[in-house]
């Protein structure tokens, strides 16, 4: 990584969790609300997660602050985030960084934070990806 420091993904990976972790709880809050009895897995309520509108966090400070964070990188530093969440879920290998950036960079748009908050498991795939770097 050559713009973005890996302090701060760290601290992207840690306010993604907080993120995660409040998502969980909205989650808990409406099945709890359900009456019919339903079964409920990992992957049922991630998909739940991943469908539910970025509006509905608009009160969270974790996601309020996890979005400044990422609307105040740079270009290039945000084309960085974007291809280490990509290493991380397999869209790239680690010897593909360079193409990964690039291809971030050519995908690079106003909507950057949303879209990294839409992968319900974001900062297991930033960690991934940072793991992928430290190797090579």
């Amino acid at each position: 990584m050559n713009a973005l420091s890996q302090d701060k993904v760290e601290f992207v990976i840690s306010i993604a969790r907080e993120v995660g972790e409040s998502s969980l709880a909205i989650i808990g809050e409406e099945l709890a609300e359900n009456s019919e009895p339903q079964h409920y897995s990992e992957l049922s309520m991630a998909a739940k997660a991943d469908n539910s509108d970025v509006e509905e966090f608009a009160g969270d400070s974790a996601y309020q602050e996890l979005v400044s964070v990422i609307n105040g990188m740079n270009v290039e530093e945000r084309s960085e985030l974007v291809a280490l969440m990509w290493l991380g879920r397999g869209t790239y290998s680690g010897t593909e960084w360079a193409s990964a950036v690039s291809d971030a960079r050519d995908a690079s748009n106003d909507h950057t934070a949303e879209y990294l908050m839409r992968a319900p498991m974001l900062p297991d795939y930033l960690a991934e990806g940072l793991a992928m770097i430290a190797e090579d």
